[in-house]
C-alpha cells in the first residue's frame, strides 16, 4: 500500500511512518468468503496483505457482475468506508488476508496529512478510470 500511495502522491518519511502505524486487525478469508456485503455498514477498509478478491453487485435475476479484482497492496472498500453503508459487495477469490483499518482512524490521518489525502484521492481516482475501462470492456467491446 505504502509503494502504491507513493507513486500517487510525494510522501515525507513521516507520512510513511504515519500509514505504517495507523491502527489495524489482521483478518483472514476463504476463497469465496465475504467481506463485505452490499447494505453492509461500512466503519473501515482494508489493504490486500495477500491473495486476491473482487468486487462485485448482483442483479435483480440473482446474477452477479464483477465490478474489479484487487491484489496484494490494493486498498479495498475505501469507498464503502466513506459512504457509510455498502452499495457493493466484496468478496474472496481466493485466499485473502487483510489488514482492517477503522474508518476514523484513516479519516483523521487524512486531516492531519495532506499529502496521504492527497495519495489517497489519487489512488480513487485511478481506481475509477480502470472502472471505467472494465465497464466499456463488458458494455460495448467485441469478446473477441
Amino acid at each position: 500500500m505504502l509503494d502504491r500511495l507513493a507513486q500517487r502522491n510525494l510522501l515525507s518519511d513521516s507520512d510513511s511512518d504515519a500509514l505504517l502505524s495507523l491502527p489495524h486487525r489482521h483478518a483472514r478469508f476463504d476463497a469465496g468468503a465475504y467481506i463485505v456485503r452490499d447494505g453492509d455498514r461500512a466503519d473501515s477498509c482494508g489493504v490486500l496483505v495477500g491473495g486476491f478478491v473482487y468486487r462485485h453487485k448482483v442483479t435483480g435475476d440473482g446474477a452477479r457482475q464483477i465490478l474489479s479484482i484487487h491484489m496484494k497492496g490494493d486498498i479495498v472498500d475505501v469507498q464503502n468506508s466513506l459512504l457509510g453503508y455498502a452499495d457493493h459487495s466484496v468478496q474472496a477469490l481466493t485466499h485473502a488476508e487483510l489488514a482492517v483499518i477503522p474508518q476514523s482512524a484513516l479519516l483523521e490521518l487524512c486531516a492531519e496529512r495532506p499529502a496521504i489525502a492527497q495519495a489517497l484521492w489519487r489512488d480513487t481516482l485511478v481506481d475509477a478510470s480502470i472502472f471505467r475501462e472494465w465497464i466499456v470492456n463488458v458494455g460495448r467491446r467485441d469478446a473477441r
